[in-house]
């Protein structure tokens, strides 16, 4: 009883110090304004009929020319999850910023079960949780309300999780219960978001390399997998070929999914976009390292350690092979997997560096620079957060607010509202998000609205019409 008090105060302590850093780094963005595709949601949500909005989030295919909210993507549960809370906090956005950062707290305890499940010793299960807590590269996914696929990710974390378990389980009705649950958990996480499958290869890694490593000539030891495979398959086939999302289109196998890669295994442990060419060196190098251990745990037989570094390696493929773009916030899915590798990292380390001090000052040392190590990456990560916000968030709401202040309502007369000096988040993609965004603002009849660069203002003047009206941003 007294180790499992202190073990309970260990986790409590844990998870309470990883979520009150992981609050730092995301209070700039509790009360960010809307933006880019938040108004597409949100449109939906307002004037569309729940069956309308259910069969578009479910069944795109059908009509995929007019969906509003699934043509490029198939991720049912997620759109779902955001008319739901449409309906609780309608234009109030720091209720979404909440459900966020909760589904970040959650992914932050699972991080924490899954390393204590896996038998990783203590300061590589905190070293672990504190580490995805703060880890600033996929801070995005978290302050901006439409990476609400956000919610899946705890989930699929749970599946492997329970999946862990049913292998582990005595029982074969308890195994096959804690698999159905497993299941369950991570076909819920796919239909929030595709990237989810992220969690097979290490489940995968770990059931071949560590639990299983001494069968691996007995095609028993495989057998656990199949479902999971059976499922990765089917949904692959389902999301990509029958549904909205082609392959091809997609996703492609070439010179540029190698380049994402080690993008994202540069973003690993130097997580920054400076340019500068000190950065980058310092990124390669890291890079480098970040190869190497893997190839360390094999050669000293650290079988966790390399299962959970190869499982970080393929939880960055499905963004790796995804052509359409790439940046540090996709790396929110893959941060899981690194922090549980660099745990394990960590708790290889523990040993080594007990021959060269005693216990209760390596405790002390390890416990202060965690403390003070982690304190300052999550002041970093709130300043680039706060950045963030500012320069894609506020500025799209400083663009509307003035748009609302010379014209309170539309302008009248059936013309059209050509609009210029648009802030990025509403510029990117020739300015795809302006409809539904001035749609939203200006509630009624189909508004229609011409997004145009400010240096082609001279060519579209002669094009105006009477009735048409001219909205020039800043000017």
């Amino acid at each position: 009883m007294p180790g499992l008090r202190s073990n309970n105060f260990v986790a409590v302590i844990t998870l309470a110090f990883a979520s009150l850093l992981a609050l730092v780094v995301y209070w700039p963005g509790l009360d960010s304004p809307f933006m880019g595709d938040d108004y597409r949601y949100m449109l939906a949500s307002r004037d569309m009929s729940w069956g309308d909005f259910l069969h578009d989030a479910f069944l795109p295919w059908v009509e995929r020319e007019t969906s509003e909210v699934s043509k490029d993507h198939w991720r049912p549960f997620s759109w779902t999850y955001f008319r739901l809370q449409y309906q609780v906090f309608g234009d109030e956005r720091i209720g979404y910023h909440l459900t966020s950062f909760a589904a970040h707290v959650a992914g932050i305890a699972m991080i924490w079960l899954l390393a204590r499940r896996l038998k990783i010793p203590t300061p590589g299960a905190i070293a672990a949780t504190v580490i995805f807590a703060v880890h600033p590269s996929g801070f995005e996914s978290v302050v901006w309300i439409s990476a609400l696929s956000l919610v899946g990710f705890p989930l699929a974390l749970a599946g492997w999780l329970a999946f862990i378990a049913a292998v582990e389980a005595p029982e074969r009705t308890r195994q096959l219960q804690l698999h159905a649950l497993a299941l369950g958990l991570i076909t819920v996480a796919l239909l929030h978001r595709e990237t989810a499958s992220a969690v097979f290869p290490a489940m995968g890694f770990w059931l071949l390399l560590v639990r299983e490593r001494n069968r691996l000539r007995n095609p028993r030891a495989y057998l656990p997998l199949v479902p999971y495979f059976a499922l990765f398959v089917l949904y692959t086939l389902i999301s990509t070929w029958f549904f909205t999302v082609r392959s091809d289109s997609q996703l492609s196998l070439d010179r540029g999914t190698i380049e994402q890669g080690w993008f994202y295994v540069q973003q690993a442990l130097f997580p920054t976009t400076n340019g500068s060419l000190l950065v980058i060196r310092g990124q390669q190098l890291l890079g480098l390292v970040v190869l190497a251990v893997p190839l360390a745990a094999l050669y000293t037989r650290r079988w966790m350690l390399l299962a959970l570094w190869l499982g970080f390696f393929g939880s960055i493929l499905p963004y790796a092979f995804f052509n359409v773009g790439y940046g540090p916030r996709y790396f929110y899915f893959p941060g899981a997997f690194l922090a549980l590798a660099l745990g394990a990292a960590a708790a290889e380390l523990w040993p080594l560096a007990s021959r060269f001090i005693n216990a209760d000052r390596l405790q002390l040392v390890a416990t202060s620079g965690l403390v003070a190590g982690g304190l300052a990456v999550a002041l970093i990560g709130a300043r680039r957060a706060d950045r963030w916000v500012e320069v894609n968030a506020e500025a799209q709401q400083a663009w509307i607010d003035e748009l609302l202040r010379v014209h309170p309502e539309f302008p009248e007369g059936g013309g059209t509202l050509y609009v210029t000096n648009l802030p990025m988040p509403m510029a990117m993609f020739y300015g795809y998000v302006v409809q539904p965004t001035i749609q939203y603002l200006y509630p009624g009849e189909f508004r229609k609205v011409q997004p145009f660069f400010r240096e082609n203002l001279e060519d579209v003047r002669p094009w105006l019409k009477p009735e048409d009206t001219l909205f020039i941003y800043g000017e």
